[in-house]
């Protein structure tokens, strides 16, 4: 017995040293703050996926703000946790780009390979699986301090099809309105496969939240991760991702997540490849996979709490200033609760000046105005993560034609 298993440990370690050179991942944690713990420790996680399942380390990239570990608030000092009572996913983690360096920019251009820092170098042969979590608006998902816009992001993907930088690639999304980023954007012919935690239209959820996020007794104070990661990442810890299909994958996350709409755009002929492919080193079924199939046991998932991603500062402050009762805490939750009054009462106003209408779903097709509208914005009102829920908005301006100086004028009353 114990020869067998060296053997195939042996075919095992030959298989993927052979493939490595043809599986990458760029995974990305767009936000910073503590109330957004669940995001970084989501691609820390995601990253160790990656990692234990073969793909060599100089081919993970990975870009995460990094300042949730060593908050002053973390009752774990240096350590990141993904699910209660979970492993420290911070440990092992290796961040590439940190801080300042979080940007769309250095995104878009890591992916067409272009930079001094580290970056795809990725051929035809490449299989490629990009994550991002954080937070979205129509048409876009956030960094730190600046927005990628679903446009920009697709004409990224088409640099990287026109210049052969993968033979298929995968991308799955965690954000709110993470739809709008292909939906009637991406092509069925490009190779390229993307699922997102939600439609166009709807919040995503953060998940382990409240009473939930406990870690050895301690309560972490945010929510630990997001629902669709979660779901997509505890799949692939409890399967051989050698031996489960994209399709399959995607059926079960769909119906883990319910909350909000999992979506799928692209390419669908490569659904039936292994997850393996993209998530590891399996470019054909792992010769082992049939050997321990019966040693992981199928899992089984409780509920736990899940909050509106767009909440999730509210309940984080409120649970806060409720386990301490400190003067400060008491007036950083009546500050949030005054800026989201604000952002209400400023849009509010808007659709009285403008007359548009907030209901229903929103479709762009004027990405200039769109793009100038946020900045104006931007640059009137400051941006929190708050305004991301009314963006919708500013593509209807658009849409009805509203002269730009006139938005920007109606900016500056408001604000």
């Amino acid at each position: 017995m114990k020869l067998t298993i060296v053997c195939l440990l042996a075919l095992l370690a030959f298989t993927m040293a052979d493939q490595k050179t043809d599986h990458w991942a760029v995974i990305v944690a767009g936000s910073n703050g503590f109330w957004n713990y669940r995001h970084q420790a989501d691609v820390c996680h995601a990253y160790h996926i990656m990692k234990d399942n073969g793909i060599p380390e100089d081919q993970i990239i990975l870009l995460s703000y990094d300042d949730v570990a060593s908050s002053s608030q973390n009752p774990f000092p240096g350590q990141l946790f993904n699910k209660p009572d979970g492993e420290d996913v911070y440990a092992g983690c290796n961040i590439d780009y940190k801080g300042k360096d979080v940007t769309p920019e250095n995104f878009m251009n890591i992916l067409k390979g272009k930079g001094d820092g580290k970056v795809l170098k990725s051929d035809s042969n490449s299989k490629v699986f990009i994550n991002f979590a954080d937070h979205g608006a129509p048409g876009l998902i956030a960094f730190p301090t600046k927005q990628l816009y679903a446009k920009d992001f697709h004409e990224t993907l088409l640099y990287m099809h026109e210049n052969k930088m993968y033979g298929e690639m995968t991308v799955y999304i965690e954000a709110c309105e993470s739809g709008s980023m292909f939906e009637g954007i991406l092509e069925d012919d490009l190779n390229i496969y993307a699922t997102t935690a939600a439609n166009p239209h709807e919040s995503s959820w953060g998940y382990y939240c409240g009473s939930d996020a406990v870690v050895q007794g301690k309560n972490i104070g945010s929510c630990l991760g997001d629902l669709y990661s979660i779901a997509w990442m505890e799949d692939s810890d409890a399967k051989d991702l050698c031996d489960e299909t994209l399709s399959s994958q995607f059926d079960i996350v769909k119906e883990r997540t319910t909350k909000s709409e999992v979506m799928k755009f692209g390419t669908f002929d490569f659904m039936d490849e292994f997850v393996g492919n993209f998530q590891g080193t399996c470019s054909a079924k792992n010769p082992i996979a049939s050997f321990f199939k019966g040693i992981k046991k199928e899992p089984t998932y409780e509920e736990f709490h899940a909050i509106d991603s767009r909440d999730i500062k509210m309940h984080y402050l409120h649970d806060k200033y409720v386990r301490t009762y400190a003067d400060e805490d008491a007036a950083a939750l009546m500050a949030e609760v005054k800026n989201r009054q604000s952002i209400e009462e400023r849009f509010s106003r808007l659709r009285a000046s403008t007359g548009i209408n907030a209901e229903g779903p929103v479709t762009i097709t004027d990405w200039d105005c769109y793009k100038t509208v946020v900045s104006q914005y931007e640059d009137k009102c400051g941006l929190d993560e708050y305004d991301l829920k009314y963006f919708g908005h500013f593509v209807r301006l658009c849409e009805e034609d509203f002269d730009l100086a006139t938005i920007d004028g109606l900016f500056a009353e408001m604000c």
